[in-house]
């Protein structure tokens, strides 16, 4: 776990997800997840003095990537990193359930805006795995883009047995 601090005010802190199918970087502070990144090198395991949430939410991310389905308690999410747009988008796709996708095309007619400013807005997500963006695929049925990597969407969607 990283610790990040500006002077003596705590800003946020980090603990890390190594995962045969993808090294996450989950940030975090004493109430609210702040983001998650899916590249980086690392091996740590969870540390003592991460709060419960934090934990239950590194965990449960695990078991999504085993394959499991769960359900992640968004209400420690820090959603006001997003723009409004972005939020429409995000609160869309939070609600596609397990095994299911949605299309670019049908997230921009359920948020409003366009199949690109969806996607853009996915590409950005501060959420990955735990926002499952991962649900959203083009129109054509092909996968499309995702922050962690094309065949690491292809993976999670077999998993949960939507591809």
């Amino acid at each position: 776990m990283f610790i990040i601090f500006k002077g003596f005010e705590l800003i946020s802190m980090r603990i890390m997800l190594d995962h045969p199918l993808v090294n996450a970087v989950i940030r975090f502070d004493g109430e609210r997840i702040l983001g998650v990144s899916l590249s980086g090198d690392h091996d740590d395991r969870i540390s003592e003095g991460v709060p419960e949430f934090v934990r239950e939410t590194v965990l449960k991310m695990e078991r999504l990537l085993d394959g499991e389905m769960v359900e992640f308690d968004l209400s420690r999410v820090d959603l006001s990193v997003c723009t409004p747009y972005q939020l429409r988008v995000l609160r869309v796709v939070s609600g596609i359930p397990w095994g299911s996708t949605m299309s670019y095309g049908e997230l921009a007619e359920a948020a409003g805006g366009s199949p690109r400013s969806a996607g853009s807005a996915l590409a950005a997500n501060p959420f990955p795995i735990i926002i499952p963006c991962h649900r959203v695929i083009r129109s054509d049925g092909s996968p499309g883009g995702y922050q962690g990597g094309t065949e690491l969407k292809r993976i999670l969607l077999k998993k949960e047995g939507a591809l």
